[in-house]
């Protein structure tokens, strides 16, 4: 679907899926640090905090996703974008994965007694979520950035070959 040529920002999909990426923000936040809000009850981590952490950064990747995915306009995505939205769902699963390793059972700590957030589970979801920065990164659209067009950077490419 190609866009009519219009601005971006006019664009209410935009505007919504920014919202949605805020608000999934805010939830991961308000999971991760209740106490920022007064929320916090108990030192330790419960359920309901590691359940906002995860529904929250998984509606801030769904909505990055969309995002940049309406940067393109409607062109066919090139093979950095392709992998980078892979990458940005593989950052997720191994976020969800290392905060959720109690609850899945897959933790050091596991049921009947309570979640516990330790310092492993706490570098796993550090390293989901570079895995997602990284996957954003490959899905910008770097010529649109620079004002050159699929087209116009075809030609002032050097296309020498020995």
């Amino acid at each position: 679907m190609k866009s009519n040529g219009g601005s971006l920002w006019n664009d209410p999909r935009l505007h919504l899926s920014l919202s949605l990426a805020v608000g999934g923000a805010a939830a991961f936040v308000v999971g991760a640090r209740p106490e920022w809000l007064g929320l916090a009850y108990s030192p330790e981590v419960g359920f309901l905090q590691i359940m906002f952490m995860v529904v929250g950064m998984g509606v801030f990747a769904g909505a990055a996703a969309a995002t940049l995915r309406l940067t393109w306009r409607g062109e066919p995505w090139p093979l950095a974008a392709q992998i980078g939205v892979r990458i940005l769902a593989s950052g997720y699963v191994t976020l969800a994965a290392s905060v959720m390793a109690d609850v899945l059972g897959l933790g050091s700590q596991t049921w009947p007694k309570e979640a516990h957030f330790g310092a492993v589970q706490s570098y796993g979801m550090l390293v989901g979520e570079g895995m997602m920065l990284i996957g954003m990164a490959l899905m910008l659209p770097y010529r649109r950035l620079r004002g050159q067009t699929p087209s116009s950077a075809d030609e002032h490419a050097d296309h020498r070959r020995p």
